[in-house]
């Protein structure tokens, strides 16, 4: 009888999605010498919603993880991350790096963090000439993301860190990814001329997320306004903003013309036309 005994996890997540709803943009697979590696020691890959995990189908030994911890010894298991949602480039601070002979490379080699990259996230840091990875898959079609290696004299270096070993928990290697922020551009199309006087818009009472609505210099009856930051994209905002009219009337200083604004969608951005770096989210509301 087999019994299962957990080793480790690689675990996605991304920034972009705060609601319940969390989604993984990529899959993980080994390459195929892992994949032989795994099959003759009896060790499977699970997939989570979040990544994978990877059991050894051990014995009923008094403690098999001492046990694969012997056959570990410098061994390298590698893995292909690749990108599932194309879209996910647009809400994530990262860009594929295969057009332009570069591959993401992600390891476990950065001392006793559990991340497997250099920074708190994934970045351009991370980025390597294809040619560097000597076991990137060369068949024809493979668009790899990113190159995993998993070395498993580091990660048994890392489980004797844990301080109870009686009770040793799997080793849990994160990728975080940073979610995309961009300047937004409210267009406001007056349909109905409801538009004028001292227009501003609000988040509650604060007024210093946007600078001031002017008229379009571009489009007729259009009303423009920036965010005065970047701000980021996500799936749910804990943040609304509204179009507000500014009275003179100290009772009433303000009317609220839409109570609600919508916000950008991740497929809707645009480069500036001199700082190429400098990224919009387009937003045009009809009122």
């Amino acid at each position: 009888m087999a019994f299962a005994t957990k080793l480790f996890r690689i675990a996605i997540s991304n920034k972009y999605y705060k609601s319940n709803n969390v989604q993984n943009d990529f899959d993980i697979e080994p390459t195929f010498s892992t994949a032989s590696w795994m099959v003759q020691r009896r060790v499977r890959m699970l997939g989570h919603s979040d990544g994978i995990e990877l059991i050894w189908l051990s014995q009923h030994y008094d403690d098999p993880l001492e046990l694969f911890k012997k056959k570990a010894e410098g061994i390298i298991l590698s893995f292909m991350m690749i990108l599932k949602n194309n879209q996910a480039l647009n809400l994530s601070e990262l860009d594929a790096g295969y057009p332009t002979g570069e591959v993401y490379y992600l390891s476990n080699r950065h001392g006793n963090s559990d991340l497997l990259h250099n920074q708190p996230f994934m970045s351009r840091s991370d980025l390597v000439k294809i040619r560097e990875v000597k076991h990137y898959p060369t068949q024809p079609g493979c668009n790899v993301f990113a190159m995993i290696d998993i070395d498993l004299t580091q990660w048994v270096h890392l489980l004797s860190k844990q301080k109870e070993p009686l009770f040793t928990k799997p080793i849990v290697y994160k990728i975080k990814i940073q979610n995309r922020s961009t300047f937004w551009r409210y267009y406001l199309v007056d349909t109905k001329k409801r538009l004028n006087g001292l227009l501003t818009i609000l988040s509650k009472e604060d007024a210093s997320y946007f600078s001031a609505v002017k008229a379009s210099n571009e489009f007729p009856n259009t009303y423009c306004a920036e965010s005065t930051m970047a701000m980021e994209l996500c799936d749910q905002y804990d943040r609304s903003f509204s179009l507000c009219k500014l009275n003179k009337n100290a009772e009433k200083p303000k009317t609220i013309v839409l109570e609600k604004l919508p916000y950008p969608t991740y497929d809707s951005l645009k480069k500036d036309k001199t700082n190429r770096k400098k990224l919009y989210s387009d937003i045009v509301v009809y009122v």
